[in-house]
């Protein structure tokens, strides 16, 4: 059996493992960047440092050579036949399959401001080395517009190159999908006590200059200008090959598109559960997607994912629901906080831990979905 993999992110590298457990398979990956499937993840820590290629990517060529996967780099695909069972390709390839996974991950969202093209994204490798060569142009400040975990860990390499940033965040509260308004405060208070970082919450961007960002209220000067305001499925794709999309690919919980002969995963997929943008479910639906395009049945489960977050000199974990029956809050003199919400029952069904981040596993353990 033929299994064709569209991707390179952790989505396809979980695929063509899950895959590989059937060794009549054979698996071919096809991504469009240049490199080798690598942490994504990883890319907003080396705006300030490097890391070792075993951090960075998942595995060396050998590494597939000996599983049988043949990984083709700078491939991107334009279109499936579904009738024929093949895929056409940029540079005029044509490659058949007998089963297709597309794993092609999202997009970042560019919202429609008034000069959008003079700001920038961050996604992927290409984008880390644009970001570089600003650095080494010696630019001193930099405006993220969006606050969530991306834009702090961006914030905290971006100080550590020496710039002052400002974060712009257009809701009330920092993080507000993970935390409730108290938890949210507290993390305020502490970015609020760092040299070179500015909050503006409940802020607007009404325009984007080459080297300004205009607010409702002011004009801050920025040499670097970047957009992190979450991520959309890349669907183009499957949507112009006929199959189900709605914010993503729709796939059931086995992985499977509109068409038997397809898959999708991770970012690009919508399940039943919904999208989540998240790295640990892209990895698991990676592996059942490909496991069930070798012949097996697997069936993904969503779990409560947690964001982690270490930057800026802030250590946070959160899970789970920000409300329920009642919370359970708690302080000590170090600063650190701690917030276990519970519904009638008395299960815990919310955490979020800032500061002291020990009982996160054992607390995750005891949470139910």
């Amino acid at each position: 059996m033929n299994i064709l993999i569209i991707g390179g992110g952790i989505a396809a590298y979980e695929a063509a493992l899950g895959a590989a457990e059937n060794q009549q398979c054979n698996i071919t990956v096809c991504s469009s960047e240049s490199l080798l499937p690598y942490r994504r993840p990883a890319l907003s820590r080396m705006v300030a440092e490097d890391i070792s290629d075993a951090a960075f990517f998942f595995k060396q060529s050998t590494f597939y050579q000996e599983h049988n996967i043949d990984l083709k780099l700078n491939k991107t695909a334009v279109s499936i036949n579904k009738e024929e069972k093949n895929v056409t390709f940029e540079d005029g390839d044509v490659l058949a399959y007998d089963r297709l996974i597309l794993a092609e991950g999202g997009h970042s969202f560019v919202p429609p401001v008034p000069g959008a093209e003079y700001a920038h994204t961050f996604r992927d490798y290409r984008d880390l080395e644009l970001f570089r060569r600003k650095l080494d142009s010696g630019i001193t400040d930099a405006v993220i517009i969006g606050a969530g975990v991306l834009g702090l860990e961006l914030a905290d390499s971006l100080i550590a190159k020496g710039c002052n940033v400002t974060l712009i965040e257009a809701r009330d509260t920092l993080l507000s999908r993970n935390l409730d308004p108290e938890s949210s405060a507290v993390v305020m208070k502490h970015l609020q006590g760092i040299p070179g970082v500015t909050v503006k919450t409940n802020s607007r961007v009404l325009e984007i200059t080459p080297d300004s960002v205009i607010l409702e209220n002011e004009t801050l000067p920025s040499s670097l200008t970047v957009f992190s305001t979450g991520i959309r499925s890349n669907t183009q794709l499957a949507q112009s090959a006929g199959l189900t999309v709605n914010k993503g690919v729709i796939v059931d919980e086995r992985m499977m598109t509109s068409d038997a002969n397809i898959f999708c995963c991770g970012d690009a997929a919508e399940p039943p559960s919904g999208c989540t943008g998240l790295l640990p479910a892209a990895k698991s639906m990676g592996h059942v997607a490909g496991v069930n395009a070798a012949g097996g049945n697997e069936h993904f489960v969503p779990e409560a994912y947690p964001i982690r977050l270490m930057a800026l000199g802030l250590k946070l974990f959160a899970a789970g629901k920000t409300a329920d029956a009642s919370s359970e809050i708690s302080r000590d003199e170090n600063g650190n906080y701690q917030r276990l919400t519970r519904n009638k029952e008395g299960k815990l069904t919310g955490i979020i831990l800032i500061g002291d981040l020990k009982a996160a596993v054992r607390l995750q353990k005891e949470m139910i979905c």
